[in-house]
């Protein structure tokens, strides 16, 4: 037998069969794995059915078991859409330090590492503004293993990297697109500072970061997500990084209730002007038809306001409004993908549900009321 096979074979034997469980009180039970991600397991328990179980109420054996599971069990669901946990009411992120590890004026490099980044930038920065990146950085990857979604397993085998530079020059030859302050370029999540209110002047440093924290939010989510490969639709995957970049959020913590008032006031806050109530909204057939090359033409454009505006509001409907409002079928469109399901596909049998693109476009027109939007679907 092939030694991947074996595995295979391993993996499915310890899904299968029942294990004896101790908790962090020393109550013993026996139960069989069916998902388990970063933060908890869902276990099939002799006598009681299915059971979300926090990894921290385990033993710290059963804790180890269950990443031992995770590696030769890659293919295993991280999740179970049909038996989702509640959405908790907040995430945080633990104390948050930073170190700096490179500090070279000569080269204009200096570095610094949190828990789980390493933040490069070209400019030296007070101690106080990189903590604040870090805590954002830090408090995002809470909330995405937080969100019952089924989206990261949380073992992080290297610090995410990020690259903060001063001038647009650097930012475009390291991959940076024109018309955007922030991008995952696929290795780093690449920021320029000015976008972020942060840039030199005769009379100091100006850091007007905090009011723009949401450039980082939304990039650091791509960062989370594009590791997996997942052949995300660029409506969903701006989408997403919007909801995320919407949820509010105070100094690592992130509260995810009152959800639709936050998305009210994110989508309002992209008004090209303060008399303008009215919301242009692209119609989902043609929003969730966008290639990732028109994305790209339209933030090159800067007329990319209205696509993220859509993309924002058909997300938060999927995460929040249809079918139980848990975010169910965006669960199992993602444990679909992870699996190997061609997206188009994904879509039809977990968001659509016999329904077309275009019955999305009542839907959306309902919420945008429900939300207290002036808008308008073209």
């Amino acid at each position: 037998m092939k030694f991947p096979a074996f595995l295979a074979f391993a993996a499915s034997c310890l899904a299968q069969e029942s294990h004896k469980w101790t908790d962090r009180a020393g109550h013993a039970f026996s139960a069989a794995i069916v998902a388990c991600d970063g933060v908890r397991a869902t276990l099939d328990i002799e006598g009681r059915g299915k059971t979300i179980v926090p990894l921290a109420t385990l033993s710290a054996a059963d804790v180890e078991f269950l990443r031992h599971w995770r590696v030769v069990t890659p293919e295993g669901a991280l999740i179970d859409p049909t038996f989702l946990p509640p959405w908790p009411a907040q995430t945080a992120a633990q104390a948050v330090t930073v170190q700096m590890v490179e500090d070279d004026a000569t080269t204009h490099s200096f570095t610094w590492e949190s828990a789980h980044f390493r933040i490069a930038s070209d400019l030296r920065l007070p101690s106080g503004i990189v903590r604040d990146l870090a805590a954002v950085f830090e408090g995002t990857r809470e909330v995405i293993l937080g969100a019952p979604l089924g989206l990261m397993i949380g073992s992080d085998r290297t610090k995410y990297a990020v690259q903060l530079f001063s001038d647009a020059a650097g930012y475009s030859a390291a991959g940076g697109p024109t018309g955007s302050g922030g991008f995952f370029n696929g290795r780093a999540m690449l920021i320029l500072l000015p976008n972020l209110g942060i840039k030199p002047g005769t009379s100091g440093l100006t850091a007007e970061h905090a009011k723009n924290l949401f450039v980082l939010k939304h990039e650091v989510t791509h960062q989370f997500l594009r590791p997996w490969g997942w052949a995300l639709p660029p409506w969903l995957d701006e989408g997403f990084a919007e909801c995320v970049a919407s949820w509010p959020y105070t100094q690592g913590r992130y509260s995810l209730q009152n959800l639709d008032a936050a998305m009210h006031d994110y989508l309002l806050k992209w008004r090209r002007g303060p008399d303008r109530r009215t919301l242009r909204l692209i119609a989902p057939p043609q929003l969730m038809s966008f290639s990732d090359r028109d994305w790209q033409a339209q933030v090159a454009s800067q007329s990319a306001y209205d696509l993220y505006n859509s993309a924002a509001l058909l997300t938060h409907y999927f995460l929040r409004h249809d079918g139980r409002g848990d975010g169910a079928g965006l669960a199992a469109y993602f444990d679909a993908v992870r699996r190997g399901t061609p997206p188009p596909e994904a879509e039809e049998t977990h968001l659509l549900h016999g329904r077309t693109r275009a019955d999305l476009k009542v839907e959306i027109q309902k919420l945008a009321k429900r939300l207290g939007l002036d808008a308008t679907l073209e």
